[in-house]
């Protein structure tokens, strides 16, 4: 007969189950972002970014658990779209600026897929994900013709990068329709919709 858990060893249990996502952020160039808004920018990134590696979008954190990890790390760059294009020639050969790109470090294919105990970081215990560009004067640009805050579009940026490390993909109509649901889900858990600012 299984023994009751105590309040104690429930505690335990889940502070051992709860995950740690990690946003490390690079700046290519100055002045991308005003002082004032760059605290609450970094903290919607990595806020979408937690929110996509929840378990109704992928394995991601079955398999952190599985292997002892601690958790999922990104690294995030900002750029301009000089810089986005140069990534984006030199990785994807298209010549022109775009708003994200995604490199997966995994092999996931629509959220299902495997790490092995080699993806762990021996230092931080996390395992790396993969890297996301953002041209930012793309994302206030792009905001600005959307009509929502740049807040909104970066957390659509984030979100739709992130799937794309978690394997999901937009080649086909059906799968860019899934890929935009899956986004705006992610943005409307964490009450960022077009409207809410």
């Amino acid at each position: 007969m299984k023994s009751a858990e105590t309040a104690e060893q429930r505690t335990i249990t889940d502070v051992m189950n709860k995950l740690k996502y990690k946003c490390t952020f690079a700046f290519e160039k100055r002045k991308l972002m005003e002082k004032a808004e760059k605290a609450a920018l970094l903290s919607t990134v990595s806020d979408v970014f937690a929110a996509a590696c929840g378990e109704e979008y992928s394995i991601l954190a079955a398999e952190c658990r599985r292997l002892g990890a601690r958790g999922a790390e990104i690294s995030v760059t900002f750029t301009n779209d000089e810089g986005i294009r140069e990534y984006n020639r030199e990785y994807r050969e298209i010549d022109r600026a775009t708003d994200v790109l995604s490199f997966p470090n995994l092999a996931f294919k629509d959220g299902k897929g495997g790490a092995e105990a080699a993806d762990i970081d021996p230092e931080t215990g996390l395992v790396f994900l993969g890297d996301m560009v953002i041209s930012l004067p793309r994302a206030r640009a792009q905001a600005a013709e959307y009509g929502h805050s740049l807040r909104r579009e970066l957390g659509f940026l984030t979100a739709h990068s992130a799937l794309h490390m978690l394997g999901y993909d937009h080649m086909e109509a059906n799968e860019a329709e899934h890929m935009e649901k899956l986004a705006e889900q992610i943005l409307g858990g964490l009450g960022i919709t077009r409207d809410a600012d």
